[in-house]
């Protein structure tokens, strides 16, 4: 079922963990359907909020995982650049590591744990875990692999 999201929390929890700007979510819209969170461009007409069946109201923003919201790539890649906090830009072979691997070991103390912002060469490719000195990329399989047989880097 469809239903409006809590929209000022989750501007406001976007903004304390990322650093994104006031201004930048204007014009978003939030919606729940049930363990994601979607985000649209239009207000869904309130008729067709309670629908049972809605296979995609907007772009996935987030999945709701342990009581936490997971942001999407697709999202991070939308508003990613705006985020001035819980960034990681890696260097080549740290990006290669963490495509071939799955995670790197990185030492920062400017990053709280959870999900954050993963940067190459000032784009914005995704989302991370960030736990206790290890980066775990959150990318999806497809992504991944487009990324390690692209020769960007």
């Amino acid at each position: 079922m469809i239903k409006k999201a809590d929209h000022s929390d989750i501007v406001e929890q976007i903004r304390s963990l990322y650093g994104i700007p006031e201004g930048v979510l204007e014009g978003f819209h939030f919606y729940e359907t049930g363990k994601s969170v979607w985000c649209s461009s239009v207000e869904i007409p309130p008729e067709y909020l309670g629908l049972k069946k809605v296979d995609a109201p907007g772009m996935r923003a987030f999945r709701k995982v342990n009581g936490h919201l997971k942001p999407t790539t697709f999202f991070l890649q939308v508003i990613g650049c705006h985020a001035t906090r819980n960034i990681v830009c890696l260097q080549r072979d740290e990006l290669e590591s963490l495509l071939k691997d799955g995670y790197i070991r990185i030492d920062r103390n400017d990053l709280l744990n959870g999900y954050v912002v993963i940067r190459y060469e000032g784009s914005t490719l995704g989302c991370g875990l960030y736990r206790d000195g290890r980066l775990k990329s959150q990318f999806p399989r497809g992504r991944t692999e487009a990324l390690a047989r692209s020769g960007l880097f």
